[in-house]
């Protein structure tokens, strides 16, 4: 199954979803990488004692943490297999469905008393139907000090924007569009998101940008629009930071304006169009003056009176030498 960033050559969003979305790959988690999401919030954990990693899969994160610190690493998932492979490493481990409050696992999860210092939830809020009410209850498992670290897909990257262009929003196997994802956030979308969680929840969430991941599509020429928005368009995921505090307080969402840069990039074109234009008028209007100059010369020199003056011409010439 070969990569797709966002928007798949056909919409898939109606096929069967494979119930096992996890393997045991040979994937090695390099926990210096920048532009690895799984690395990013495995540094986020270090330090921690206790952590949750919800949506756990195969356990990359967690198998990295209990190699380089001691720790505890609990982990959550709906995917029994994939369970199985974390379950051989990690300290616990559970197959629930969250928010399915007919679920005996996730109402048992629900009425535990343990906190964690480090809840992760890499690439797995997307795919709730209510995400809100998820990191509600995740927030109320964090120790006095705890972080909920939270990875999730950009939707305002170039490949979904060019294909929205293009009249396309198709949905793939892996990706923004990933054919399981249920809701969409870019990361000023993602504040306002925290601010209706605090006030539907009575918390104090505090939301902290940690880093980004980019992915850039090479057959999208888009060098126009990096020079007005910079590396942004390639965000493909944003990492958050969450902790509750006694306060409540959400950064105020960031006015990039980029749709008025782009208008205004197109008003200073179409003036560079104009001005291209006016210069090719005027080079037009000078060469037509030379044309029309070198003709009266040509049909000076050739007329007879030209011919019949020569001779004085040249006796003027010698007499100014």
């Amino acid at each position: 199954m070969s990569f797709t960033i966002a928007n798949a050559k056909k919409n898939t969003l109606s096929q069967v979803v494979k119930t096992n979305n996890y393997t045991g790959d040979d994937y090695h988690l390099d926990i210096t990488a920048t532009n690895d999401s799984h690395a990013i919030l495995a540094r986020g954990a270090l330090g921690a004692k206790t952590i949750l990693d919800v949506g756990c899969g195969v356990g990359y994160i967690g198998s990295k943490l209990k190699e380089l610190q001691k720790c505890t690493v609990d982990g959550i998932d709906a995917d029994k297999e994939a369970l199985a492979i974390a379950g051989k490493i990690y300290d616990h481990t559970t197959m629930m469905l969250l928010g399915d409050k007919t679920d005996k696992n996730f109402c048992s999860f629900l009425n535990s008393k343990k906190k964690y210092d480090v809840i992760i939830c890499g690439d797995i809020i997307e795919h709730l139907p209510d995400p809100g009410y998820i990191i509600s209850i995740l927030a109320k498992k964090l120790s006095k000090t705890g972080k909920l670290l939270i990875s999730i897909p950009n939707i305002s990257h170039i490949d979904v924007i060019a294909g929205l262009i293009d009249g396309k929003f198709n949905y793939g196997e892996t990706g923004i569009l990933d054919n399981t994802h249920l809701r969409f956030w870019t990361e000023n979308s993602f504040y306002d998101f925290v601010s209706n969680i605090n006030g539907r929840y009575g918390l104090n969430l505090h939301p902290k940008l940690i880093a980004k991941t980019y992915v850039q599509n090479a057959e999208i020429d888009d060098e126009f629009f990096q020079s007005l928005y910079g590396k942004d368009i390639h965000t493909f995921q944003n990492i958050f930071q969450l902790e509750v505090k006694s306060k409540n307080y959400v950064p105020k969402t960031v006015s990039r304006k980029n749709y008025q840069k782009l208008v205004q990039a197109n008003i200073h074109l179409k003036e560079l169009e104009s001005e291209v234009e006016r210069l090719h008028q005027e080079i037009a209007n000078r060469d037509k003056i030379i044309t029309d100059l070198r003709s009266n010369v040509h049909d000076m020199e050739t007329s007879a009176s030209w011919k019949i003056t020569a001779p004085l011409r040249k006796i003027n010439a010698k007499f100014h030498k």
